[in-house]
């Protein structure tokens, strides 16, 4: 894997996963999702994850311990806390961009290097493109490799248009906003219709309206293309806005989950929303006072 193209690598795992059933969850989150105002359908195309015993050292600092996560298809899962607490890292270990070191990790029954990982895609902080190519052809290097060059093309203007940026494949990044730049980022991500997409802190150094227009296109999207979704975020109320579940991480475990059944399209500043990030927020405050 290299960071242009965000493709997983490898994982290695040191026991045989246990077998889990995540049907009747899997159900309740898919009823969520048709009551919320999602595309019906509980795998649209979207890749089921499976964290389970996980955990991570670096050093002699233990920064993720005992971690289990399901992701149900098509769900859209949020991880927010402080700064340190491992949840980017539980994010990389996810798709196979770190090792674990105990536990195991599965997408749709198998190991990121054993092929789970060959239908998943990474967004990361920043937009890493490549500033002398054009946009188009920084889109394609997302595109399945066996592809002729000029299905790679089409496909990558199709995303350009997916995200708002119709027209534009023949631009330089270096002209391009901020907001339009991790555009281009999360259309090359989207080029090869990925099942499990991860984002880390994508919208992070966007301002704020920029944001809150990035947070309705990736709902939109996420909604259009069915995948599952992993978000990682130190914003509750970004968190609120477009996750079905929302995991509060502490020192390294998750601590707190909460449960956002709130109508689609969200709303910003609904008055149910704004209790929910109250409580998310009462929880993380609690626990740097205690």
């Amino acid at each position: 894997m290299n960071a242009i193209s965000a493709a997983p690598g490898a994982l290695r795992l040191d026991r045989a996963p246990p077998r889990l059933d995540a049907e009747p969850d899997a159900e309740r989150r898919t009823a969520a999702r048709q009551r919320a105002g999602a595309r019906a359908g509980p795998g649209d195309r979207g890749a089921e994850l499976r964290i389970s015993g996980v955990g991570k050292r670096f050093d002699d600092k233990e920064v993720l311990s005992a971690i289990d996560l399901a992701a149900a298809p098509g769900e859209f899962v949020a991880i927010v806390g402080r700064s340190g607490c491992g949840k980017s890292t539980l994010l990389r270990l996810a798709l196979g961009l770190e090792s674990v070191d105990r536990g195991t990790v599965l997408i749709d029954g198998r190991a990121p290097d054993a092929g789970g990982a060959a239908s998943a895609r990474f967004v990361f902080q920043e937009p890493r493109l490549l500033p002398w190519e054009r946009v188009a052809a920084n889109v394609a290097l997302g595109a399945p490799r066996d592809r002729a060059a000029a299905t790679r093309a089409a496909m990558a203007e199709a995303a350009l248009a997916e995200v708002g940026l119709a027209g534009q494949g023949g631009e330089r990044p270096a002209v391009l906003s901020g907001g339009q730049r991790q555009r281009v980022a999360l259309a090359r991500a989207l080029v090869s219709r990925p099942r499990l997409l991860a984002l880390d802190e994508p919208l992070g150094a966007l301002d704020a309206l920029t944001r809150i227009e990035m947070q309705e296109l990736l709902e939109r999207v996420w909604q259009a293309e069915g995948f599952t979704a992993l978000l990682v975020t130190h914003d509750v109320a970004e968190a609120v806005a477009l996750a079905d579940r929302v995991l509060v991480m502490e020192t390294g475990r998750i601590a707190h989950e909460e449960r956002i059944d709130l109508p689609r399209p969200r709303r910003h500043g609904d008055a149910e929303g704004a209790a929910i990030e109250r409580r998310i927020l009462d929880r993380l405050l609690a626990r740097r006072k205690s």
